[in-house]
């Protein structure tokens, strides 16, 4: 199939989305390919900052992003044995210098739906789950991809294509373009419970808590059903495994260390990440551009450790 003059996006995650997005606005065709059958709505990143408040407020989608999350002003560092508050940063010092001095706690699934819902509307964008690009090839004045779907392989040719698949990309890997870096030893491991620290302990929406034994990063969503969750982050030793480290025995004993309480925690979701530092060697090679997660990962759930 031939599109000459259509923009091809691999991965339909929120920064293919927005890719997507940007693009038709400016009166581009685009077609989104998304291996999944759905939006992927498991916990990934939620904090979106005021630079990209700023970037998403151009494609109208900053104030429907603040209304399906929650404003968060503060973050607070704290030492985790004491509880002590060591400090506290308070967005609005930013005001005089962007329209959104704050942070907005949003799922990034979230965003993905609400461009999705954009995208819908705009004549000439298209989008396709459960196909997956297979195979890249560049050609002259465009590109060529293979993609599979249900219904077996197909070839499109278009005039550029994104790569926003992700850090496992097959279109940087098919490009053959490096990805230096390091992966470190070390994983986290980010557990979601309905359970209020806010309205327990006093916590604000954004805390990182300091501890030479476990140093831990607690954050509130607003969740899909509106009710309020806790993200917590915990590093893992660097001898357990995943099995002991998401079993029901690991999870409640890292919970209850964090704020001991009497009754079981309920979580909703679980999840074990590798940490990684990486860029790729170039973000454009010809036709194709790798965006996101394709282009650079990094660890954005630092330790801090009090002077």
């Amino acid at each position: 199939m031939a599109m000459p003059d259509r923009i091809l996006i691999a991965g339909g995650g929120p920064v293919g989305m927005v890719t997507a997005l940007a693009l038709a606005r400016r009166g581009y065709a685009v077609t989104v390919f998304e291996a999944e059958a759905c939006v992927n709505d498991a916990p990934r990143a939620a904090t979106t900052h005021p630079v990209t408040l700023e970037l998403l407020a151009g494609l109208g989608l900053a104030d429907d992003v603040i209304r399906r999350g929650l404003t968060a002003r503060h973050f607070q560092f704290r030492d985790r044995p004491s509880g002590e508050l060591i400090a506290e940063f308070d967005h609005e010092r930013l005001r005089g210098d962007t329209p959104f001095p704050f942070v907005v706690q949003c799922e990034q699934h979230k965003l993905a739906r609400l461009a999705i819902e954009r995208l819908a509307l705009m004549p000439g964008a298209e989008i396709r789950c459960s196909a997956r690009v297979a195979e890249v090839e560049e050609r002259p004045g465009g590109v060529e991809v293979t993609v599979e779907t249900a219904r077996g392989r197909e070839s499109v040719r278009a005039a550029f294509l994104v790569g926003a698949d992700g850090g496992r990309s097959t279109v940087r890997k098919c490009l053959g373009i490096e990805f230096p870096g390091y992966t470190f030893p070390a994983r986290f491991v980010v557990l979601t419970t309905p359970f209020d620290f806010e309205a327990e302990r006093g916590y604000c929406y954004r805390n990182y808590f300091s501890d030479p034994a476990e140093w831990a990063n607690l954050f509130k969503l607003e969740g899909d059903d509106g009710r309020g969750q806790g993200r917590v982050v915990f590093p893992t030793r660097s001898e357990e495994r995943e099995e002991e480290a998401l079993g029901d025995a690991g999870v409640e004993a890292r919970l209850q260390r964090f704020f001991p309480k009497r009754t079981p925690y309920e979580v909703a979701h679980r999840n074990l990440y590798r940490v990684h530092q990486r860029v790729a060697q170039t973000f454009r090679r010809g036709r194709v551009l790798l965006a996101g997660d394709a282009a650079h990962v990094n660890n954005r759930k630092r330790r801090w450790t009090p002077m």
